[in-house]
């Protein structure tokens, strides 16, 4: 997420024409009541992120019908200090057996900018419209699905197979480089899976998102998933980027995947993109503040 930092900076006229000054914090307030407005911002906010995704329609390759489903409620709510970010949210669509298709991180930058920052998740391509206007259209599959070397069968219950996929979402790791400075930062692992899906009797059996994060914002996503191979189940992973910046990942010590920064202007035909939603200003206008 946070490679929109430097690409913010060209923005900055765009910024100066909506600048307004922010109130001055009123001294001697009780704690109590700035608890009370920081909850009802944070409430605020979440209903902006959730209305301002509601304009995207997700449709399949190759003949562009099938639909694409939106959790409604973000999977994680988050904050980035290093980068200034003041407010997010993870959100997820899904294809129609529930497997994970495109991941957005929907975030209010410190210079008070919304921004929408999409990767795919998918194994084909896809058309996004905003509006009924072409918005996204990566020309190629987002992460490529491998088999998980020296993996367990998998269980017949769904809790082991839980245990089984943590246990696998633990042989990764995985570092980034915020703003190419040489010293990369160490991701941690959610262990807690973002989402399951799968189901009996289809070529899915089982699966779960996992993330590593910075802090609480997730950067690397994980699908995990118990996929039919030559009539049998067995464990398959595929790894995807939710930052612009340059990441690495390890399977048991041993590098497995990596992404280079990818820097501004994003391309709509590639399977990471980022696009500015619109101002805090326009939350403002959108909600009565109470003094």
């Amino acid at each position: 997420m946070r490679v929109i930092a430097a690409w913010l900076v060209s923005l900055s006229v765009f910024g100066s024409l909506f600048a307004e000054d922010k109130p001055e914090p009123k001294s001697g307030q009780p704690v109590e009541a700035e608890k009370k407005a920081a909850e009802k911002l944070a409430a605020q906010r979440l209903e902006f992120m959730k209305s301002s995704i509601k304009d995207y329609e997700f449709l399949l390759a190759p003949d562009f019908k099938a639909k694409l489903s939106v959790e409604p409620e973000p999977l994680l709510r988050f904050t980035n200090p290093v980068s200034g970010l003041q407010d997010g949210g993870f959100f997820l669509w899904k294809s129609e057996a529930g497997r994970p298709m495109v991941g957005a991180q929907i975030f209010l930058t410190s210079e008070d900018l919304w921004i929408h920052e999409f990767q795919s998740l998918a194994p084909v391509p896809f058309r996004v419209t905003r509006k009924g206007e072409a918005t996204w259209e990566p020309k190629r599959a987002g992460v490529e699905v491998k088999l998980v070397p020296e993996s367990p069968v998998p269980a017949n219950s769904p809790v082991q197979r839980l245990i089984q996929m943590r246990d696998i979402a633990k042989r990764f790791t995985a570092s980034d480089e915020f703003e190419g400075r040489p010293q990369s930062d160490e991701l941690r692992l959610l262990t807690k899976p973002l989402i399951r899906f799968g189901a009996e009797k289809s070529d899915t059996l089982d699966g779960a998102l996992f993330a590593h994060a910075h802090g609480t914002d997730p950067e690397l996503l994980i699908v995990l998933e118990a996929l039919k191979s030559d009539g049998a189940f067995r464990w398959h992973y595929s790894l995807a980027p939710m930052t612009g910046y340059a990441l690495k990942a390890s399977l048991d010590d041993k590098p497995v995947w990596e992404v280079a920064w990818r820097k501004p202007p994003f391309d709509p035909k590639e399977p990471f993109f980022i696009r500015v939603h619109s101002r805090e200003l326009s939350l403002k206008k959108l909600f009565q503040f109470s003094k």
